[in-house]
């Protein structure tokens, strides 16, 4: 028998790997087609994103994969120029980073973003552009690390959690204000709130029994800023002009960091 020079054998591999590389660049058979990183242009007309490739400036349409022989850094599908289907970017180390379904232009259901690792991110939900559903983030082990409740396109309502799944902050809406709550072994020990709409801005911390430690409101007024000290119903005790007297003022705003 014959004995195959190692040398031929691996010129005969390559030029049959690259070969079959290159044929898919040319065909739409194979149900996508292979183009380079700077080979599309994106422009903006009426709020949607329109892509054409450089080469013929023609809209694209169809399935498209974005990289080189070694990688690949995208996959997305197209409808006359917008995006319409998946949309998927890759990891430097070839793992997903994300995932986002369109239609017409627009981010339409599930749009999931993944650690390097191929772990999941978070989750969100979209329809046409707007965020509505729940989101979700998620620690690298795979836990909940925070979800939120989603009405017209903003949260109304968060829950941060830690690695055993216990509640270690929350914020909701109420009245028009930002209500943020930090809590530790199940107790709230603090709580800001703020207001949607002007300058309102309070702090209250918690002694361990639930009673009001330090209850302080922080107000602009004729270009002067004064940290007040209120009681259990909201009532001025006391009125501190921060460039005033800078001393006492730090005992107050070491509360606001």
């Amino acid at each position: 028998m014959k004995k195959i020079n190692l040398f031929t054998l691996l010129i005969a591999c390559s030029l049959l790997f690259f070969g079959c590389k290159n044929s898919n660049k040319d065909k739409k058979n194979e149900g996508f087609t292979f183009i380079e990183r700077n080979a599309y242009t994106v422009n903006t007309y009426n709020g949607l994103a329109y892509y054409r490739l450089k080469s013929e400036q023609e809209f694209m349409d169809g399935y498209y994969v974005v990289g080189n022989e070694l990688s690949k850094w995208e996959e997305f599908e197209f409808k006359e120029g917008l995006l319409n289907g998946d949309y998927i970017i890759f990891h430097p180390n070839g793992e997903m980073f994300s995932h986002t379904q369109y239609r017409n232009g627009k981010k339409h259901g599930e749009e999931l973003m993944y650690f390097p690792d191929g772990v999941l991110n978070s989750k969100s939900t979209f329809s046409n552009d707007i965020l509505v559903g729940s989101k979700f983030t998620y620690y690298e082990t795979g836990k909940i690390q925070s979800e939120s409740k989603i009405e017209d396109g903003k949260a109304i309502e968060t829950q941060n959690f830690d690695l055993l799944g216990n509640i270690i902050s929350q914020s909701f809406i109420r009245d028009g204000r930002t209500i943020t709550q930090q809590i530790a072994e199940g107790k709230i020990y603090s709580e800001m709130v703020s207001s949607n709409y002007d300058s309102y801005e309070t702090m209250k911390f918690f002694n361990e029994d639930g009673s009001t430690k330090v209850y302080l409101q922080r107000v602009f007024e004729n270009e002067k800023f004064y940290i007040l000290e209120l009681n259990e119903n909201g009532k001025e005790i006391d009125r501190v002009d921060v460039k005033a007297n800078p001393q006492k003022a730090r005992k107050y705003a070491q509360y606001f960091q």
